[in-house]
């Protein structure tokens, strides 16, 4: 076997992280709506490289749920679905309400410094993109005092699904209303190392985001993409 330089290796593998962030993060923002099929070429052209990294993104995109794949016609971006919700905050009930009540007995002095900070940004006061990133530390740093890179890797990938189904229309503000309210909650519980009550306010606190936006989908908020 023909082995491959270690310098050409190391280039590949950064092509095809590129090429997966780059059509990620246009998908989380919406340039690529529910629906819309993503073409090879198109993107090759767009990104700058060669269809072969991009290829590989797609299929790491479409083994996280964020492409449907149609044989003979290629890669779609997933639609926003009631299950597509009701799964993501599923799985982040049982990764972040277990990741709270570990926080609350292994978190340091400093991290729990951090929660309450993070806690304290009221968010329907702040620009919707920086409010999306205050919710996504506060949510990390539990997930991190937990002590658990894979929790915090699956945490990551959740927040990026609902930051996606936020930018496709859905008004935030009555969420991050009660998101201040949750998360200075739920830090003051893991400060005072009751483990059992930082699990529930965090079920809880989920359990509310992920209602409101089934509520909201249903209510034709949200785009879901078109029929294909």
């Amino acid at each position: 076997m023909k082995r491959i330089p270690a310098s050409r290796a190391s280039s590949g593998t950064s092509q095809v992280e590129r090429a997966y962030a780059s059509i990620k993060a246009a998908i989380v923002a919406g340039r690529h709506p529910p629906g819309s099929p993503l073409s090879e070429a198109a993107l090759a052209d767009e990104y700058d490289m060669s269809r072969t990294p991009i290829r590989e993104g797609l299929s790491r995109l479409w083994q996280e749920q964020y492409l449907d794949r149609v044989p003979g016609r290629g890669y779609f971006v997933a639609r926003i679905t009631v299950q597509a919700i009701t799964d993501t905050f599923e799985v982040r009930r049982l990764l972040e309400g277990a990741a709270a009540a570990k926080a609350a007995e292994l978190a340091t002095a400093l991290e729990i410094q951090q929660m309450r900070v993070l806690s304290g940004v009221r968010l329907a006061e702040t620009d919707y993109r920086d409010a999306e990133a205050a919710n996504t530390r506060f949510h990390l740093a539990i997930a991190s005092a937990a002590r658990n890179r894979l929790a915090v890797e699956l945490t990551e990938r959740c927040l990026a699904q609902v930051d996606r189904f936020l930018s496709l229309g859905m008004a935030p503000a009555p969420l991050q209303d009660s998101a201040f309210e949750a998360h200075v909650a739920i830090a003051e519980a893991i400060a005072s190392r009751d483990g059992a009550s930082a699990r529930r306010l965090m079920e809880e606190h989920l359990d509310r985001g992920s209602a409101g936006m089934r509520e909201a989908l249903l209510r034709g908020e949200v785009a879901i993409g078109v029929s294909r």
